[in-house]
């Protein structure tokens, strides 16, 4: 049986944008708030950096609307299907995100 991971927030993200959506997030503008455990001294350096890459966990996803085979990007019948890995939909099994700020 493969080991099991759990995984502790160290912030929130928080956006003006009301629901996750798979299209048009370019020059969208969010906020990261760490939690308490850090303080302004686990930033120290960061802006040096030229962007910093950002894990996040799609938690408004409902669990019956989670994708493990393929579907068409962007829900376009006129487009292919793909399987959900190789695309940024939201709705994968272990709702895991990333970008890159």
């Amino acid at each position: 049986m493969p080991e099991r991971y759990s995984i502790e927030p160290i912030g929130w993200v928080s956006a003006i944008r009301p629901h996750a959506e798979d299209d048009y997030w370019g020059g969208e503008q969010a906020a990261i708030t760490l939690t308490d455990q850090f303080n302004q001294e686990a930033l120290a350096g960061l802006e040096s950096f030229s962007h910093v890459e950002v894990l996040f966990l799609f938690h408004a996803v409902d669990p019956d609307k989670i994708i493990s085979g393929a579907r068409h990007p962007r829900n376009n019948p006129d487009w292919p299907k793909t399987g959900i890995f190789a695309q940024r939909g939201k709705n994968r099994p272990n709702r895991i995100g990333s970008t890159i700020c």
